[in-house]
């Protein structure tokens, strides 16, 4: 495959950490008479292969402790790898965490400039979208209150509608629909198909099976580091689930 045809592209892909307390007094006494502890380390990722082509929605399911918010942190660069490559083309818009990067003390206008500033975004972005962040979220008149003012809801919503109305060529979404009324999600949804529509990369990551069924069109399960499984979202959803219900059943 060409790679003007891909958004993203990851080749034997590995993160590791290091497991307890790196700097400690236990530590350097045990350095100190000769006795090196050594360093345990944990793969989040190991040999973690895949390409997205550019306009795919992409679904990646996953239990707890799967790797899918390691393997979305790579992506958008918060992190680094360990070993492996990762390419992506064009800009790169993440929500791994409604609210994140929100300070309470600004009001939701300035919080929403904030955003813009830390994905690099330019004045006539924020000036251009501000108008329609406010319209999706349903805030128009709290805009220019402080955020320790806003209800859970509220946050959530100004949250989601600041990543998805400014402009990018790949979305990564991490399982922030679970925080938001069946009408948001809806909503959601729809701007996310737009988006889609009009040729972005999507990628969502969600424990809803039945989400990732309806949003997605390929996908990837992930189980402890691994790819286990890559293609048509229904194919993957399945595989996914009978592997669940099989733990349940012996369990």
């Amino acid at each position: 495959m060409s790679t003007d045809r891909l958004a993203i592209r990851c080749e034997g892909v590995r993160k590791s950490y290091v497991m307890g307390v790196e700097l400690s007094l236990q530590r350097t006494l045990m350095r100190l008479v000769g006795r090196d502890p050594g360093d345990q380390r944990f793969d989040a990722l190991k040999d973690v292969t895949f390409e997205i082509e550019r306009g795919e929605f992409f679904g990646i399911v996953g239990s707890n402790g799967s790797g899918k918010s390691t393997l979305t942190q790579l992506i958008s660069g918060i992190a680094l790898p360990t070993a492996g490559t990762i390419d992506v083309w064009g800009r790169v818009l993440p929500l791994l965490e409604v609210g994140a990067g929100f300070h309470d003390e600004l009001t939701g206008r300035e919080n929403v400039m904030l955003m813009a500033t830390i994905f690099g975004l330019t004045e006539d972005d924020v000036a251009a979208a501000m108008p329609t962040i406010a319209a999706f979220s349903g805030v128009e008149q709290h805009l220019d209150t402080p955020l320790k003012r806003f209800s859970s809801g509220m946050r959530a919503r100004l949250s989601f509608a600041t990543a998805v109305c400014f402009p990018a060529d790949v979305y990564i979404f991490d399982e922030v629909l679970a925080v938001v009324d069946d009408d948001f999600r809806d909503r959601c949804l729809m701007r996310m198909n737009e988006l889609n529509e009009e040729g972005r990369t999507i990628i969502l990551m969600s424990h809803d099976l039945e989400l990732i069924r309806r949003a997605c069109r390929n996908g990837m399960w992930l189980d402890r580091g691994v790819v286990r499984v890559i293609g048509p979202i229904d194919e993957v959803a399945d595989a996914y689930r009978n592997s669940a219900s099989s733990v349940a059943v012996s369990s």
